[in-house]
């Protein structure tokens, strides 16, 4: 876009001959939310007979980190059975289900595209699994956000996601991590990539230990 000729001592121009050249208006930015624009303006002064500079363009990697920055990808949501909260926690030799609750956040997909002039470019991110370590030493990899426990399915292991601890923990409860393992996918504007990112979450579960005392009745 060209500026006007300039009135006597317009700042615009700062002192530059109207007569010797021309101000052309260059406009970058990127589409912004609601289908908005998010841009800067800049002022550029292009001499007679000169072709106008392009407009600098964002890079399709740049678009891309926009695109995953507005995904709002959320750590693994832990769920726990026995629950975290539950008054005794879990039990040693009894097992413990581990799950995430699913949501677009937790566990995807999820597809965001940005736009600068004529560029898009589409991100797309799925969780591929969950890596549980468990407070004791062991780690557990599991596919995906885990199978939720059910009260039919008591004293019952997990298919899929779950741990049997085998002693307590000197503060009486194990600190739980899960951290979730994201792939995401980009394309447009001619290029393409892929990228891991990696979200963690923590939880304390008690373990407590239910001893027996075995007698024999009716000995000498």
């Amino acid at each position: 876009m060209e500026v006007p000729q300039p009135a006597s001592g317009d700042p615009m121009w700062a002192g530059k001959d109207a007569s010797k050249g021309r101000l052309v208006v260059m406009i970058c930015g990127v589409g912004g939310p609601g289908g908005g624009y998010l841009g800067e303006a800049r002022v550029v002064y292009v001499p007679n007979g000169a072709a106008a500079p392009a407009v600098p363009q964002v890079s399709p990697a740049e678009l891309a980190r926009q695109a995953i920055d507005q995904m709002g990808l959320s750590a693994p949501d832990i769920r726990l059975a026995p629950s975290a909260d539950s008054p005794h926690g879990a039990t040693i030799g009894f097992p413990v289900w581990m799950w995430s609750t699913r949501s677009v956040a937790t566990t995807g997909p999820v597809t965001r595209t940005v736009s600068a002039g004529t560029v898009s470019v589409t991100a797309i991110a799925k969780l591929a699994r969950i890596t549980w370590s468990m407070g004791d030493g062991a780690t557990k990899a599991c596919a995906g956000p885990g199978t939720p426990f059910t009260e039919d399915r008591a004293g019952s292991a997990s298919p899929d996601c779950g741990h049997v601890y085998l002693s307590k923990a000197s503060s009486g409860a194990f600190s739980i991590a899960a951290t979730g393992h994201w792939e995401i996918t980009w394309s447009g504007g001619g290029m393409s990539a892929s990228e891991a990112m990696d979200l963690t979450s923590n939880a304390l579960l008690p373990v407590r230990e239910i001893r027996t005392l075995n007698s024999r009745g009716g000995q000498p």
